[in-house]
Formats: C-alpha cells, structure tokens, sequence
C-alpha cells in the first residue's frame, strides 16, 4: 500500500510539472508573439505543445504563430528579391514553406530562385581554356576575307548587257578586283538593283548565272561557274580535329556522316572518330567543316546530373500464438514383459527378455504395461516487429543507370553435362556459381527534361530466400519476390511517396486427438493450435534534385542555313565579306593625382573587424553589399539531436578577382560538434590547384579555413562555394554561425567583403 501511495505521488508531481513546464513556454511564446518575434514564438509554442498535447488553445496558438511566421519570411523574401540578393531570399522562402507547408506559393519560390541561382553560377564561370584556344584557332586560320573599299550601297540597273561589264562595274563601285576563271563565258543579262550591299549584288547575280566566287585576298575575287570539277578545284579542303568533352566520340562521327552525306557533292566529307582520345578528325571543304564545328557544339553538351535523396523503410511484423492441449505422439503403447518391467533411455522403450517357462506358470495382467502420452497445456502469444532504414543519398547524370542494393548476393548453383568425347553422351558435370541479389533492389534511370522535370525510371524489387524446392530431382532454392515497375515525372525537390508493397504470410497449424479437432469449443482444449503472421511492408520516398542543368544556350535553338545543296557554306553562301571596323570606344583617363587604392594587409582569420569588412547582424536584413558576400546557409532552422550529419554550405556572390581567402565560423560547441571540414570548387576556377587549409578548435567553436590560389594572376570570380561544414547536433540549445574574414587579389589589394550569419535551435 505504501509503494502504491509513493507511486501515486511520483505521478502527479511530474503530470504538475510538466504543466507549470508547458504553461510557462506557452506564456513566453505569447510575449514573444506580442513583441513581434514570431521565430521564438514558435519555438516556445511548440515546447508548449509537445509537452500538453491535449490543449487546443495551445495548438491554436501555435498555428496562428506559424502562419505570421511565415508571412514575416515572405514580405523579407520579396525585400531581398527587390534588391537582388537572391540567396537571401531563397533562404526567407525555405522558412516561409517550413512555417506553411501548405504554402504553394513559398514552393515554387524555392524551385524558381534555385534554378535561377544555378543558372546565374553556371554563367559567371570562367570559360574553360579549351573555349579559348578555338577562338584563337578559328582567329589564326580564318580564311581571308574580302574588304572593299566602299560600303555605299549599290543602286544597279542593267538591261541585256554583258554580264562581265555588270561585275566590272560593281567592282569598280565597290573597290575591289575581279578576276574570271578561264571557263567562264559572258551573256547577256537584266538586272535591277536597290539599295543592296555587296555581298547581296554578287550572290544575286552570280546564284542566277550559275556562278560562283573565291576570295583571293582582301580586294581580290575569281568568278569561276558553278560545276563539281570547279568545286573540288578551288574550294579550301580542311583537316580539323574535334576534342569532345560529353559526347561520345563513334555516336558523333555517326551522326555527322548522315547529315553531311549529300549527293551530288563535289568534295564527300571524311569523317574518323578516336575513342581512345574522345576526338573526332575531318577532312572537309571550308565551309563544310564550318558547319561540322556548328553542329559538334551544339551536340557536345553536358549531362545534366541530380541528386536523389531515398529514404526506405521496411517494417517486419511476427506474430504467434501457440495455445492448447498437446499430447506427446499422441500415441499409447503397450508392452508385453513378465520377467522385469520396462526400461526407458532417451525416449525409447524396451523390454528385458524372459524365459518360456515364465509362460507355463502362468501370464496375469501384471506382466502387460502402458505408455500413455504425456500432456501439456500451452499458453504462448509473441509479437515483434523489426525495422530496417536506410537513407542514402545517390548522384549521376542523367541516363545513367543508378542501382541500390540493401541485403546481400545469395550463391545459385548450375550444373550442365557435357560429352567427354566429340558426339558422345553428356556425363561429364559441369558445375557453375551465379549470384542473385536478395533483398531491397532498387534501379532508376533519371532523365532531366529541357522544363527542368525529372522523369524517372523505377524499378524497386523486394525479395527473400524461400526454402529450397525440388525441380525434376535436384534441389533449388526459391525466391519469393515483390516488384514494381514504373516511371514518375517529378518537379526539381518534388517528393514521391512509394508505399503498399505489403506482404502478409498466415499459416495455421491444429494437431489433436482424431475427430476432437473438428468439434468447435473442444479443439480449443484438446488441441494444440499453433498459429503465426508475418507482415512486411516497404514505404519509400524519393526527391530529386538537379544539380547541374544541359547548359543550353539561346544560339544552341537557333537553326543553322547552310545554303543549297550545290553550294554549301554555313549561313548561306559564302559569307566571305568582313564586318566594317567600328571605331574603338574612348577610355576616360583617371583622375591626375589620384592614388591607387592602399592594399590591406593580410590579417590572420578569426581577427575581425579588419579594414574593408562589414558584418550584418542577424536581426537585421542586409543590405547591399559592398563587394563579395559571404554567406551560411543551414539546412533548416531547427537542428535534431542525433539526427544530423547537417550540411550547412559556405558561399560567396559578386566576387571579383579573389586570390585568397580566410573566413572563421563561429559557432555554440556546447551544442554542435564538427565532423568534417570539405573544399568548396570556387577557388578551383580555371583549373587552378587551389591550397585548402581547415583548422577546427572544438574547444571554443571556432573554424579556421584559408584558401589560397599559388602563383595565379587571375583570380577567381562570381559566385561559388567556398567550403561545406559538417556538423552533428549534440545536446539542445541555439547556435548562431557568425563569419568573419579577409581576401585579396593576386595583387594583394583587399576585397571587401558582407557577411550573412544564421540561427538554429537544436531541440
């Protein structure tokens, strides 16, 4: 009774403190929420709620907070979207959709700003070096083009005149030289022309006559007709090599020689691929190969790749029940032994022998003896459930395969027979081991649509090992086996939910005395019933996410004229006539007198303030940067413990010419641990083997990290990621990540720098 009493006590005191615990949150989220703070509100709220889940007022209250949360982070969303900072407000919208989810507007805020983030990184890339080195090829071997001396337009009108007086006169107008090819032959001819340039007079008159025209030099032209002998013998044959970076190599030399394969064409292109290299050589007329090098750009596109987050779980369920009346073998047995009684070893039975004279004294009932079975009555019920997850995390590029296999690669044997002996019998054994994945098997097969879906091919497939089964005398093992089959078209982060592979095994077992287990009431008694479920179930939920887009750009859509079938060149024939030089802008000279700006002195990281350096505090939007941002951006406001690793990924936008970098992160170590410290790719611009220098002191919670791009003159610029912290949540409380640093460029001037901190609560 004491203990009762005790027990009883122990109950209401902690059912009242975890009311004064509940109602005292409750009260500081309404100050909060009366202040304006409608973060802490809600932080408050939800502690009132997860401790009193039974008072709606709480929950009323907390909603109504949730919703003005969300709307504060939308009106700051729209803020930063006036003023360009896009980052800033992708961060706003993401907590506006935690604060709503049902906020559709807030979602597609999200999808929009990423990719317009994306799109905006991938443009402020420098061009790789292999950009540069065509153009300075295209640039050195340009053939020559034709420069006259007037530009004035042309207002021509001939009526049955000669044809070669037409094009002396036009020559003459224009200033340049023309000379004709020995087959040429002259006729009359009527022309009218007004107001057409040059290239517009000659490619009129000479495409009616069956004409064509070869620039010599820059004030030179040959007139030659139109025949395929002349074609092969004043055209430009060209041998270019093509370095593919995407495509494949056989795919494109097969795709070129269907479309180049004309016929009739003077000069046939020869077109080799390389797979070794990845290259494709061509020999080729000039303009053909001019219209190759369109068509292998527009084809050498990279894969867009994504990640897709997987989050599987499989939950087994047994159940059993075993009740009942069980006999031993069901069975009585009788034994016959007058000498001695019987003896039983080890569940066996056995009678001593007796003499025959033992018979003709006399047999009585005491020399026959029973075994009567045993009975035991059972009471036994289990149930136990079992729980796999997995999240992994899975990244390619799009029309690649990805496989996941949760289980293991279970050893099939086959035997084949083959003849000792050329056209004997088959008696020699051959045996032979193939695996079979057993498990959770998952493939997909993403594709990234020109809109920016995902289409997703899927296959999940959940099987076991059965028990062996007999197949024409050999003994197999069996593989019980869910599939499923499908193809989704998702949007970029847009969740799929896959449930309803459940699979549900019952089997029930009654053993008993004859016609006693058939009798409804008595079999329940005189029965031993042994009954069992299994229950499996598979829910998985898939979100993609693209990560790099097809780099598609707006002269990728534009068709490519290559005239007609005779005359090929790229952008009709033959554009052989130079743009007229325009004038070189003015310069505005500097100031007489003023001093380059003084460099800032390098400054070790973690000792700001320094000079060029603006901090923003966390209450207060910021404004517009004076130079490079530097921001953190955490996967969400509130941290789990044990729940992590959490990512929170360091960047940098509208930076110009950065050669160094120190950045320190500060952090609340009584709350998060580090686990890792990774290299972002933006100081890598160019291919440069950037030094990457992390330092952590856990003690104080501080990271140290120091870029530095050795021996580099250029600098990197844009925007980019810097760095990704790891970080694991250890015990509840609130940390605010608070940055500060230095950068230079290669000529040590200092780059001013914004830092954007963030909060996260750990519950």
């Amino acid at each position: 009774m004491t203990r009762f009493r005790r027990l009883t006590a122990l109950i209401l005191l902690t059912v009242i403190v975890s009311g004064c615990a509940a109602g005292r949150a409750f009260r500081r989220g309404e100050q909060q929420a009366a202040a304006g703070d409608w973060d802490t509100a809600v932080a408050y709220l939800r502690q009132a709620v997860q401790q009193a889940p039974n008072r709606p007022d709480y929950r009323i209250a907390l909603e109504r907070a949730m919703l003005n949360a969300s709307r504060e982070h939308i009106l700051a969303a729209r803020d930063f979207e006036a003023k360009g900072q896009l980052d800033a407000a992708l961060i706003e919208w993401r907590r506006a959709g935690e604060y709503d989810p049902a906020n559709r507007q807030a979602a597609a805020k999200v999808t929009e700003l990423e990719q317009t983030i994306r799109e905006r990184i991938e443009a402020a890339r420098p061009r790789p070096p292999i950009e540069q080195f065509r153009e300075q090829a295209r640039q050195a071997t340009a053939e020559p083009t034709l420069n006259p001396a007037s530009r004035e337009p042309l207002n021509v009108r001939f009526t049955n005149a000669s044809l070669r007086d037409i094009l002396n006169f036009i020559s003459n107008a224009a200033g340049i030289n023309i000379t004709f090819d020995p087959g040429f032959q002259d006729r009359a001819y009527t022309v009218q022309l007004e107001g057409v340039t040059l290239e517009q007079a000659l490619q009129q008159i000479l495409t009616v006559n069956n004409l064509f025209y070869k620039v010599l030099n820059q004030r030179t032209i040959i007139v030659v007709p139109e025949t395929p002998a002349n074609r092969a013998k004043y055209d430009e044959q060209v041998i270019q090599t093509f370095f593919l970076s995407h495509a494949d190599a056989t795919e494109m030399a097969q795709l070129l020689t269907n479309i180049t394969r004309i016929a009739g064409l003077a000069v046939q292109p020869v077109i080799i691929a390389n797979r070794a290299a990845n290259t494709i050589t061509v020999r080729a007329t000039a303009p053909m190969v001019a219209i190759i090098s369109q068509v292998v750009t527009g084809n050498d596109k990279p894969r867009a790749e994504i990640v897709i987050d997987v989050e599987i779980l499989e939950v087994n369920r047994q159940r059993a029940e075993q009740y009942g009346l069980n006999l031993s073998q069901y069975a009585i047995q009788g034994f016959f032994s007058p000498e001695a009684s019987p003896t039983t070893t080890e569940g066996a039975t056995a009678t001593a022998p007796f003499n025959l004279n033992t018979i003709s004294q006399g047999v009585s009932t005491a020399d026959f003896y029973l075994a009567v079975p045993s009975a035991v009555v059972q009471f036994l019920e289990s149930d136990s459930t079992t729980r796999l997850m997995a999240k992994p995390q899975l990244r390619g590029a799009e029309g690649t395969k990805l496989t996941l296999n949760l289980g293991e690669d279970i050893p099939v044997v086959s035997t084949t027979y083959t003849p000792l002996a050329t056209g004997g019998a088959g008696i020699n054994p051959l045996t032979s081991f193939s695996y079979r994945s057993v498990g959770l098997n998952v493939e997909m097969t993403p594709r990234v649509t020109y809109e920016g879906d995902v289409v997703l091919e899927l296959m999940v497939e959940s099987s076991s090992l059965g028990p062996n089964i007999s197949v024409a005398g050999t003994s197999a093992p069996s593989f019980p086996s869910r599939k499923v089959a499908t193809k989704l078209r998702l949007r970029d982060g847009e969740s799929n939910l896959l449930a309803g592979l459940l699979r549900e095994d019952e089997r029930k077992a009654i053993s008993g005395l004859p016609g006693l287990i058939h009798v409804p009431g008595l079999r329940t008694l005189f029965a031993g019933n042994d009954n069992s479920i299994q229950q499996t179930d598979i829910v998985m939920l898939l979100t993609p996410r693209i990560i790099r887009t097809h780099e598609l750009r707006q002269q990728d859509l534009n068709p490519i004229y290559i005239g007609s079938q005779g005359n090929l060149g790229l952008t009709g024939p033959p554009p052989l006539i130079a743009a007229p030089a325009e004038p070189e802008p003015a310069v505005a000279p500097a100031a007489p007198g003023a001093p380059p700006p003084p460099p800032t002195p390098t400054v070790p990281p973690g000792s700001s303030p320094v000079p060029g350096t603006v901090v923003l505090p966390p209450t207060a939007p910021p404004g517009p940067a004076p130079g490079a941002q530097i921001m953190v951006t955490p996967p969400g406001t509130q941290f789990q413990v044990a729940g992590g690793p959490y990512t929170l990924p360091i960047t940098v936008s509208g930076a110009s010419r950065v050669s160094t970098v120190s950045i320190t992160m500060m952090f609340n170590p009584q709350a998060l641990r580090v686990r890792t410290v990774q290299e972002g790719s933006f100081m890598r611009q160019g291919g440069v083997n950037a030094a990457f220098v992390p330092k952590v002191d856990a003690a104080i919670g501080r990271i140290d990290i120091a870029i530095t791009r050795p021996g580099d003159m250029v600098g990197a610029s844009g925007t980019g990621l810097l760095g990704v912290v790891l970080f694991d949540a250890i015990a509840a409380g609130s940390s605010t990540f608070t940055l500060s640093g230095v950068a230079t460029t290669p000529e040590g001037t200092a780059v001013p720098l914004a830092f954007v901190p963030a909060t996260v609560v750990v519950r």
